[in-house]
């Protein structure tokens, strides 16, 4: 009996409670397990990588992918947090969440707009807006439904994109309404001196964000080059042929090295004069040629 008790009393003494939750010194609050490290960090990395624009479906992913790298670094180096910042260990995680992957994942996909570009007759998948440069067989009243669709869906995946963010959901309202840009920017917050700021950080990547989605892209304005290149070359003939009775040999020149592609230091050495003067020269034949095509400066 006593033996029995002895070995019972021999196993109990081994017996050690569980070792706690390992916790980890930061420089913004004090000891902290991974858990409270892990939520201290979420909503700023949340923000910042929705800032950057990371894929919004991918950023649960990337964020577990970060911390399980910030989780490894601990592991070697404990006190690893006490050499960073909140800001600064925020950035770290993002930096290492893996988005070139993600990046490289989307540049390999095929989408329905390309495949439908490939194939031949784009329109039967994709309805291009209104500049068409070629006659299809698709009823113009449908077209004109499907292009309002559009245009209300890539809104409407905006707003939710960016639900939580008032000076993304104001650029919204903004571009899309007939609201001033004082106004606007007083519902964002950003009036005054941070309306500048507002109109090129905010509502300047949500226009062109928008313009993606619609597959919408500004037109580049026709210049005398594209012109000669189609083989109109009698106004630039005339062109010279004027400088040549005014007695003007630098512009001359300076036309006939436009009209051949030359450099500008092709056109220094031939002149003899200096990059400056000849960066003029250049800048009064591009206009003049421009006026004589008809084409705006």
């Amino acid at each position: 009996m006593s033996h029995t008790f002895d070995f019972t009393s021999s196993v109990r003494s081994r017996i050690r409670p569980f070792p706690g939750e390992a916790q980890y010194p930061t420089s913004w609050g004090g000891e902290m397990t991974f858990a409270q490290i892990r939520d201290s960090l979420t909503p700023s990395l949340n923000r910042l990588m929705r800032y950057y624009r990371y894929v919004e479906v991918d950023i649960p992913d990337m964020m577990a992918h970060g911390f399980m790298r910030l989780w490894e670094q601990l592991v070697e180096q404990p006190d690893f947090l006490t050499t960073v910042d909140q800001g600064g260990a925020v950035k770290w995680v993002m930096y290492r969440s893996g988005v070139s992957h993600y990046r490289k994942f989307y540049r390999r996909e095929m989408y329905l707009e390309d495949l439908a570009t490939r194939s031949g007759d784009p329109d039967e998948f994709v309805i291009d807006g209104l500049d068409h440069a070629h006659v299809i067989g698709y009823a113009t009243y449908a077209e004109a439904v499907d292009l309002r669709l559009d245009i209300e869906q890539a809104i409407s995946d905006l707003a939710e994109k960016y639900m939580h963010s008032l000076p993304h959901l104001a650029a919204l309202y903004y571009i899309t309404t007939s609201v001033g840009p004082d106004d606007a920017a007083a519902i964002a917050g950003r009036g005054g001196t941070k309306k500048c700021w507002w109109l090129t950080s905010v509502v300047k990547p949500l226009r062109e964000e928008l313009g993606e989605k619609l597959e919408l892209f500004k037109p580049r304005q026709e210049t005398w080059w594209d012109r000669h290149l189609a083989g109109e070359d009698a106004p630039l003939l005339r062109l010279v042929a004027r400088y040549e009775a005014e007695g003007n040999l630098r512009m001359v020149a300076t036309v006939r090295s436009l009209a051949a592609y030359e450099s500008c230091q092709t056109l220094c050495q031939r002149l003899g004069l200096p990059k400056t003067t000849i960066h003029m020269l250049r800048r009064n034949a591009h206009r003049e040629l421009n006026r004589a095509y008809g084409c705006a400066a």
